[in-house]
């Protein structure tokens, strides 16, 4: 080997290393499998792809978070869910949505984002068309109380402000490659009311690479329906 062989050799090394570094420096950060949105954006100008499976009893569906970095402190997503729910099946109304980070923690006080999605009717196949655009808006917060326990939680509205979306999230980090929830979601408006309690665990192959696994139940009803979802993300950093 040649003196610029040599050279070519160790500036290809040396850029492994620097790239390796920085992915190192950079972790996926993803809002499934729980019900609850962090608080996190994805990297400016990257892209993040969250795929996964839900199972119920009547219920199968492939759920498809697409997530862009539009700033530092903000994020554009496009969600898509494919599958079939009780006698329909197909493309579920087309969600957009937006983030915003607002405030990061500050001692006792939570960092905050708002996070926003609609739906098109228009957009989705014929078992779910509608005329209607619903959406949703909530804050997100979290509590970062050590370095393995962080409590995040929700409050949002939607169904035209009809509805009352809570979700409280209690996460434990036993080691940098797996990390651990459980998680009460519920929906309140005047005519009903819906209480469910989910548990998950998540794990890191590498700093963008991601797998999920959840399970989960409604309770205080006579019927409590089971749920689990699986999945895996990817940032493309």
């Amino acid at each position: 080997m040649n003196i610029e062989q040599k050279i070519i050799t160790t500036f290809i090394f040396l850029l492994g290393i620097l790239n390796y570094s920085t992915a190192q420096d950079i972790s996926i950060n993803t809002d499934r499998p729980d019900q609850s949105d962090g608080v996190g954006t994805v990297p400016f100008q990257t892209i993040q792809l969250e795929e996964g499976i839900t199972l119920s009893e009547h219920v199968f569906t492939n759920n498809l978070a697409v997530r862009y970095g539009l700033t530092h402190s903000t994020e554009l997503r496009i969600l898509l869910d494919f599958g079939a729910e009780n006698s329909r099946s197909g493309l579920q109304p087309v969600t957009l949505s937006l983030k915003q980070k607002l405030i990061n923690q500050k001692r006792i006080i939570p960092a905050i984002s708002f996070v926003g999605y609609v739906s098109s009717g228009q957009l989705s196949s014929k078992d779910y068309r509608s005329n209607q655009w619903p959406f949703q808006l909530k804050l997100a917060f979290e509590n970062e109380i050590s370095e393995k326990w962080a409590l995040s939680y929700n409050v949002g509205t939607s169904n035209q402000f009809k509805n009352l979306d809570l979700t409280f999230n209690l996460g434990f980090s036993p080691s940098d490659k797996i990390s651990t929830f459980l998680e009460y979601f519920s929906t309140l408006n005047d005519l009903s009311f819906s209480h469910n309690l989910d548990a998950g665990v998540l794990y890191l192959f590498t700093p963008l690479l991601q797998a999920d696994l959840a399970l989960g139940s409604s309770i205080f009803t006579n019927n409590n329906q089971l749920f689990t979802t699986i999945g895996v993300s990817y940032l493309f950093y």
